[in-house]
């Protein structure tokens, strides 16, 4: 096997690979590395530990997050790995063709779902995906359920973004005095640092477990390009507290909504043919309560892009594609991208069928975390965005739900459509697809 040459944020080298805590807690928002590494550290253990099994939660309450899956399956195609990895849908798990390791993914929302993890045996190692919301009582029955495999591969990984004031992490780990500090950020706060958690056993009895904590930021990753680097660094002007977690890795309450208005135009004074690109992208619904959203954007010289037609449907594929497919011929995009989520292969074999020749439609794969894509992007909605102000019902109900779209996650109810435009902006524009 050729040997292959992989990047370790030094960061993470230093005080998880050369470390050995039971917990380990990464925190840090968009682009600081933590679900790189962690898809990095599982895709190690599962090739190299003993009897390994693997448990992956997120605060779901249908399917994990496909992207969660999507990363360790790139992580092991980067280390050359993917021959001897065998990756299932149903149930959601990957397993090692050799030495029998798993790992599974579950959802960790309702009550039932909890019960339902609980009573997995044999579990090596957890990880908690976006655990901002986690509480004491979810901390210390995952970290009881590590019973599996060799005792120095039992840990608890947790990770997520500084946006919890209130939440538990916050308030035990960071709200109180370190046990010890490792680095500190140039204002004084602990970056990374050691606190000890006393958990309460079934039997009255207690234990001491020692929490290795880091904070990452996009300055700890020098892998990042300088497009990378510009929408973080707008955010100081346009969005401040974004900005404060994601530069300084502080913890922010977003409050209000993303986007307080967007700038108009009129269909009828713009002519499509002097677009420079006319692209559709579908979203299909990953979910009973979501939406299939359809957008077409016309892109005139480096920064104008303009929302010609928006669509979303939350009724049944064989209906909602039909619609779509005569909106798409109207317009006759140049490119149609359906993102492969769900039902996105269905979706995308059936437009092909139902539009003109002309257009090509094209699967695509997104695996950001959805709300730090839509962050992310929502400075160029802000200031490169444009949508109609002669559009019918159906239009308005979309743009309606994108300015409904709240900073605080918890407080969305749909995110459908600012998600489409989100990755317009984030794919369709910079010729980055990753074409399944």
């Amino acid at each position: 096997m050729a040997t292959k040459n992989i990047e370790i944020l030094p960061i993470y080298y230093d005080y998880v690979l050369d470390t050995d805590y039971p917990v380990y807690i990464l925190v840090g928002g968009r682009n600081s590395g933590k679900t790189h590494f962690m898809g990095q550290e599982l895709t190690t253990r599962l090739n190299n530990c003993k009897d390994y099994k693997c448990l992956i939660v997120e605060d779901v309450e249908t399917n994990i997050n496909e992207g969660v899956k999507t990363n360790i399956i790139e992580r092991i195609d980067d280390f050359g790995l993917s021959s001897i990895f065998h990756d299932t849908k149903q149930p959601a798990k990957i397993s090692h063709k050799i030495n029998n390791n798993i790992a599974l993914f579950k959802g960790y929302h309702s009550d039932k779902q909890q019960k339902r993890v609980k009573s997995l045996n044999g579990i090596t190692a957890a990880w908690y995906e976006e655990a901002e919301n986690i509480t004491y009582e979810q901390f210390k029955a995952l970290r009881m359920q590590l019973r599996g495999g060799e005792p120095e591969d039992r840990i608890l990984y947790l990770t997520m973004n500084p946006i919890n004031q209130d939440g538990f992490i916050n308030r035990y780990f960071f709200k109180q005095k370190p046990d010890e500090v490792l680095e500190k950020f140039e204002d004084g706060r602990p970056k990374v640092f050691v606190k000890n958690i006393e958990v309460e056993l079934e039997d009255d009895d207690k234990v001491i477990i020692p929490c290795m904590i880091i904070v990452t930021t996009y300055r700890d990753n020098p892998y990042l390009t300088k497009m990378q680097i510009a929408d973080i660094e707008e955010l100081k002007y346009t969005d401040r507290d974004m900005y404060e977690m994601l530069a300084n890795g502080k913890f922010v309450k977003p409050e209000g909504t993303l986007i307080k208005k967007l700038q108009r135009f009129s269909l009828s004074k713009l002519d499509l043919s002097q677009s420079d690109k006319l692209t559709a992208l579908v979203d299909t619904a990953s979910s009973g309560s979501d939406s299939a959203t359809l957008g077409i954007y016309a892109k005139y010289g480096d920064n104008r892009h303009y929302l010609v037609e928006a669509y979303k449907d939350d009724r049944d594929a064989d209906i909602v594609i039909p619609i779509m497919a005569s909106i798409i011929n109207k317009y006759e995009p140049q490119m149609v991208y359906v993102e492969e989520n769900h039902e996105g292969l269905y979706f995308e074999s059936e437009l092909k069928k139902k539009t003109k020749g002309t257009i090509h439609v094209r699967k695509f794969r997104s695996t950001e975390n959805k709300h730090e894509k839509i962050l992310s992007q929502s400075g160029r909605m802000k200031v490169d965005f444009y949508v109609r102000d002669d559009a019918e019902d159906e239009y308005n109900d979309f743009i309606i739900e994108v300015l409904d779209y709240n900073k605080d996650p918890k407080e969305n109810e749909h995110d459908d459509c600012i998600d489409n435009i989100a990755m317009y902006f984030k794919h369709a524009d910079r010729n980055s697809w990753i074409f399944a």
